[in-house]
């Protein structure tokens, strides 16, 4: 057995353990005993301590963006089969007993995650959501529903850089507003413009920027957001029965999108504080983030392909609250139809206004 490969036994058969987001516990996959983290963990420290010797990581040695990407080969806890993954990849499936294994330098070679949130939703659920997501949809293919392979599923744990910071902000907003009156001769428009100011500090917490090249980002901004109020401290027994992603994208690559997310968050907040006035527009501003605390963190994303005339169609779900996001394909057929119909109603009106407005209709 390759002892890089590490793997979660039940303490009964040595059957493999895979993580329930159903029941939010560890089941067997033979003899269905379930466990929680604390077993889970007593367990692991009592193997440790039975150890002849341990690996001691300092965490802070590492710097993400100094590892070296390339393939891997592993051999499979429970088949022998060799598991053949990039650096990046820190949990895999076995392609010859379906068994996941956590690739143990992949997780010691990275900078250990502070939290992680756990899957709450199944393979199951994700299924159900990207039917309804396929609902109402007119002119989407008849066949592209029948024919997609819906089992091409896969769980991911999703590297983030979760950012605390402060804004300070000054910001300017040219704002008008609208009079109207008649008098005997004209129609009368008055436009008035007003120069606004506003400031102040805005706190953020954990503004997530995905650390993963993998991942198409504005998927990734979709799905949120998480609830963090079940953010657990990172144990990579919950890794368990999912891949999962090392960041392959540093802190300080992912420091213009937090930026960025802040930046636009601040405007937007002081932009509410504005009413009454016709137009708003922000005419200067300057947001300065001061800096702040930065953390890592897993988040559990449902991957679904699937190809479709030589195509291939993702769809991401939040594996927490079931937001989905994806593309479709169009109905080429469908489409036009419904052109020609949009287009035959506006001829329909645009004539019935014409014959009311020549006196033809009385």
């Amino acid at each position: 057995m390759d002892d890089n490969v590490q793997g979660y036994k039940c303490l009964c058969c040595g059957s493999p353990l895979l993580w329930s987001a159903e029941e939010q516990i560890w089941k067997c996959t033979s003899c269905d005993n379930k466990y929680n983290l604390e077993t889970l963990q007593a367990a692991q420290q009592s193997e440790a301590a039975a150890a002849e010797s341990a690996d001691n990581i300092d965490w802070k040695d590492y710097q993400v963006s100094d590892m070296i990407q390339e393939m891997v080969s592993y051999t499979c806890p429970s088949c022998g089969g060799e598991i053949l993954v990039d650096g990046t990849v820190a949990a895999s499936r076995c392609p010859y007993c379906d068994n996941v294994a956590i690739m143990q330098p992949q997780v010691t070679g990275m900078i250990k995650p502070d939290y992680v949130i756990p899957f709450k939703l199944t393979k199951e659920d994700a299924k159900a959501a990207l039917r309804k997501f396929y609902e109402g949809k007119k002119l989407l293919p008849d066949r592209f529903s029948e024919e997609n392979h819906m089992d091409e599923i896969t769980g991911i744990y999703v590297p983030f850089w979760l950012f605390d910071c402060e804004a300070e902000a000054d910001l300017t907003f040219d704002a008008t507003t609208i009079s109207r009156w008649r008098d005997s001769a004209y129609d009368n428009t008055k436009i008035d413009h007003y120069l606004l100011q506003r400031g102040g500090t805005l706190r953020f917490e954990k503004v997530p920027v995905d650390g993963s090249k993998r991942m198409d980002d504005a998927f990734m901004d979709a799905i949120e957001p998480y609830d963090y109020s079940e953010m657990v401290p990172f144990n990579q027994a919950y890794l368990s029965g999912f891949v999962a992603n090392k960041p392959d994208v540093d802190v300080k690559e992912s420091l213009p999108r937090a930026n960025e997310r802040v930046i636009n968050s601040t405007v937007s907040a002081f932009m509410q504080t504005v009413g009454g006035y016709a137009s708003v527009t922000p005419k200067s501003r300057s947001v300065q983030a001061k800096e702040g605390l930065i953390k890592y963190a897993m988040l559990p994303v449902w991957l679904l392909t699937t190809r479709y005339n030589n195509e291939v169609y993702t769809f991401a779900m939040n594996g927490q609250t079931g937001k989905l996001v994806g593309t479709l394909p169009v109905d080429e057929g469908k489409y036009k139809r419904q052109m020609y119909k949009i287009a035959g109603i506006v001829a329909g009106i645009a004539i019935l206004l014409t014959m009311l407005i020549g006196g033809w209709i009385l």
